[in-house]
């Protein structure tokens, strides 16, 4: 008789004991796999909502990163049109695209003269129709909804604001905008005028603006907070400098009133159509970006698209950098090492209940059998044959511990958590992304699940085992 069919015989003999241990084993592995599967699951849908807002690369000219947001003009790419269409031409390239927008960044004064409020922006410029695909872009498997884009072909003039920038404008009655506060009154009667200089600017841009249609329907507002449409006449004045340092002004209609987790951003976003971006920062005749926003069908294409476009602008007079959306958006980095850490936090509790059950279990069997120790001993079974059995039993338990634990795992994942609707939103986010298990997604986990808590097993065997190999045969058979 082997010493691996001796093994799983003495499992055998005591089954309750062996079936505490195994399920303790079991509720760890199974701990293990669907909270694994939750961190993989929560990534895939924050890596989703990242790429979505900024795309997978976005290309820039050098310096833009660390000094453009102060001189939008200074490191604008004014052949953005030209590097689109280059891109989307290469035979290489082209395939992996599934985006490719200029994006224009803009910082500034807002104002709503006529209140006498202003307060400062940040406002991002899109394509329209391009900036709702990009927001509809999905890879992850998780079926997320689609994010709202307000922003219309068809309404060159009106972008979207923050809710903190519209309660801070003043705009809260007018775009009847819920649980925003109004304005307190003024100690003095009358608003302060607006001074000459910028009279004059807002005159000039009211005279150089294109007269565009009035459309009287708005989207809902985004994060589940609606806002009933605007009357088409709200507006706000943006004032930036433009790219010879004087400042330019143009006026915006306001579609929509947007929520962001972040209070700070919340008080300062705008969203805009890239030709009045363009307009306020290169004047009524000037075209220019800030980056080219470039996502690809499938995230594992990032590394060769970003080599290929590197390739293609190479002989630019202008030079550019490439950044992938975590240089982009830090925060993405911050939410991953924040779930690796729990996840590794769990997995360690996890693996020291399992050294504890096995090591409780070996050694409750060593007692019971000390006598049969000294038999076997006494029948010439050498010491590391003792030890090995032992081990082969405390193995034998952590296996088949492990394996019950993944499959109870993968079904609790499958046939409830992810059907269940449950969301959660991220920190820093508006959206709420779905919660899952993407237990499937990562089949390494449940093999390396299994594998590690086996291991465990036999090193938590090893001790008992090694204790009752060291057994003197005379003393051992005293308990027979």
């Amino acid at each position: 008789m082997n010493t691996l069919d001796l093994a799983w015989r003495n499992l055998l003999r005591n089954r309750r004991r062996s079936l505490l241990t195994l399920a303790a084993i079991a509720v760890g592995a199974a701990a293990v796999v669907i909270f694994g599967g939750y961190v993989a699951a929560t990534i895939k849908a924050v890596r989703t909502e990242t790429i979505r807002n900024s795309g997978h690369l976005t290309v820039a000219a050098r310096g833009w990163l660390d000094f453009g947001r102060a001189d939008a003009g200074r490191f604008a790419l004014r052949d953005a049109d030209a590097i689109v269409a280059r891109l989307r031409a290469d035979p290489v390239l082209a395939p992996m695209l599934a985006v490719v927008t200029p994006v224009l960044h803009v910082q500034g004064v807002a104002g709503n003269f006529a209140a006498g409020t202003s307060s400062n922006f940040i406002a991002s410029g899109w394509r329209a129709d391009e900036r709702r695909q990009m927001l509809a872009w999905d890879d992850s498997g998780l079926r997320m909804p689609p994010l709202a884009s307000a922003l219309r072909a068809d309404r060159p003039d009106s972008g979207t604001i923050g809710f903190g920038l519209a309660q801070l404008l003043g705009l809260c009655a007018a775009l009847e905008v819920r649980d925003c506060l109004p304005l307190p009154p003024r100690d003095d009667a009358a608003a302060p005028a607006m001074g000459a200089e910028l009279a004059a600017l807002v005159a000039r841009n009211a005279a150089e603006a294109p007269q565009a249609g009035v459309a009287t329907d708005a989207t809902a507002a985004s994060a589940g907070q609606p806002a009933t449409p605007p009357d088409p006449d709200v507006a706000i004045e943006l004032l930036a400098a433009g790219t010879g340092g004087a400042p330019n002004i143009v006026r915006m209609r306001v579609d929509r009133v947007e929520r962001n987790a972040m209070r700070e951003l919340d008080m300062m976003q705008i969203a805009l159509p890239l030709p009045l971006a363009e307009r306020l920062v290169f004047g009524p005749d000037g075209h220019g970006a800030s980056a080219i926003a470039v996502q690809l069908h499938r995230t594992a294409d990032l590394p060769a698209a970003r080599e290929r476009i590197a390739a293609l602008l190479a002989d630019r007079a202008q030079p550019v950098e490439i950044h992938d959306f975590g240089t982009m958006n830090p925060q993405y980095g911050q939410i991953v090492g924040m779930f690796a850490s729990l996840f590794g936090f769990v997995a360690v509790l996890m693996a020291v209940v399992t050294l504890f059950s096995v090591a409780n279990a070996v050694n409750m069997a060593i007692g019971e059998r000390i006598g049969e120790i000294g038999t076997l001993r006494a029948i010439g079974l050498r010491r590391a044959q003792i030890r090995r059995m032992f081990v082969l039993e405390g193995g034998l338990i952590g296996a088949l511990g492990a394996v019950t634990g993944v499959v109870a795992a993968t079904l609790i994942a499958e046939y409830g958590i992810n059907h269940a609707g449950l969301t959660w939103t991220p920190p820093g986010r508006a959206q709420a992304v779905p919660i899952g298990v993407d237990a499937f997604g990562s089949p390494e986990l449940l093999g390396l699940a299994v594998a590690l808590l086996a291991l465990l097993a036999c090193v938590s065997s090893w001790w008992p085992a090694r204790r009752a190999a060291r057994l003197e045969i005379v003393e051992a058979l005293r308990h027979v």
